[in-house]
């Protein structure tokens, strides 16, 4: 077996020569970072070396490269390029998140404020690139989080609640979500509002007749508030509703939760709502959630052309900066909050400052 270590400024560039030099079936044997007392940020990882080893008596087939960490040992794709984003991946999730942040171009200045965001939730790639983007006046930590919050006000984007148009017929508002995350607990607090804040004339269809008390749910709060609430189970039911409910400004359509493997239900509701128009849907995502099941939402329910994104359970999130990382990779605006249980008092309309104190507590 050969055994070589390889020294470079960085994880990629020792990677292409272990690549160059032994193929797809070198394996990793340990990984370790080179410190420079005269480099940045005070001693700081400058260097990288990687030992790797090849079996002389390997033949040619392409078997991939095995990784072996302190405790275990595992597979990953082979060099090729196209799995080499994954290798890279692997390669900085061993780094500490200093040499991350080094590796990303943080600044020395700037490392508290890129750890405290990370601490909460934002993306290192998203805060490496806007901190890549201001020059504050001086290094305070002040200056620099004001320069950092004057770019994000930027990126995010709220486009308020439900507001009505001056369309002949109702304004038809979806929402779509996951199993659990408050759809209709929502919708009642969104018909409250449209009711007494904007006075409008507003009705409830559901098309979740699965869940054991969904309707029954709905038509507590719909009975309360003096708002009509009809079930429909299929495109014809539901145009039967539509019908008996042209008089009013806003029909909001609670949607059933499934499972984010059922893509035919998106399905489902398309065939529903075809052919109707002015149609907003908004996905509806708990913070209880994490980001990987956001996008997997997101790819279930975006064949139905979601315009908006609005989360629940605000008020049991433990970081927040999982919100800003799904408007900017979806680019989605967002919509509303919810902070409880409470109808129709625990919901606010999204703005980009309570998204700012959010993400900083």
């Amino acid at each position: 077996m050969q055994i070589k270590k390889y020294v470079a400024d960085n994880y990629s560039e020792a990677l292409a020569s272990i690549k160059q030099e032994m193929g797809s079936d070198a394996l990793i044997m340990t990984t370790r970072s080179i410190r420079d007392h005269s480099e940045w940020n005070g001693g700081k990882a400058s260097k990288v070396e990687i030992t790797a080893a090849i079996d002389s008596a390997t033949d040619n087939v392409e078997t991939g490269v095995k990784v072996k960490t302190s405790e275990t040992a595992f597979e990953v794709p082979s060099f090729s390029s196209e799995f080499e984003p994954d290798m890279k991946s692997l390669m900085y999730s061993l780094l500490s998140q200093t040499e991350r942040a080094k590796s990303l171009g943080i600044k020395s200045p700037q490392l508290d404020l890129f750890s405290k965001l990370v601490e909460n939730g934002l993306d290192e790639k998203i805060i490496a690139k806007v901190l890549s983007k201001i020059s504050p006046l001086n290094d305070s930590s002040g200056a620099l989080k004001g320069e950092f919050v004057k770019t994000m006000k930027r990126l995010i984007v709220c486009r308020g609640g439900v507001e009505t148009s001056n369309a002949s017929s109702p304004k038809k508002v979806v929402l779509v979500g996951p199993t659990g995350a408050g759809k209709t607990t929502t919708i009642s607090k969104i018909a409250a509002d449209l009711m007494y804040r904007q006075k409008k004339k507003v009705a409830l269809i559901s098309l979740d007749t699965f869940r054991v008390g969904g309707i029954e749910q709905l038509q507590i709060y719909g009975d309360i508030m003096g708002i009509p609430v009809e079930t429909a189970q299929d495109r014809l039911s539901f145009e039967e509703c539509m019908k008996r409910h042209s008089d009013k400004d806003v029909v909001l359509i609670d949607t059933m939760g499934r499972c984010h493997k059922d893509h035919s239900y998106s399905t489902q509701l398309s065939e529903v709502f075809e052919g109707l128009d002015e149609v907003e849907t908004h996905l509806v995502l708990s913070l209880g959630s994490n980001e990987k099941q956001f996008m997997k939402s997101h790819k279930q329910f975006s064949p139905l052309g979601i315009n908006r994104v609005l989360f629940t359970k605000i008020d049991e999130g433990l970081n927040f900066g999982s919100i800003l990382n799904f408007s900017l990779r979806t680019r989605l605006p967002l919509s509303y909050f919810t902070t409880g249980q409470r109808v129709p008092e625990d919901i606010e309309v999204a703005t980009q400052n309570r998204v700012i104190r959010l993400i900083f507590n």
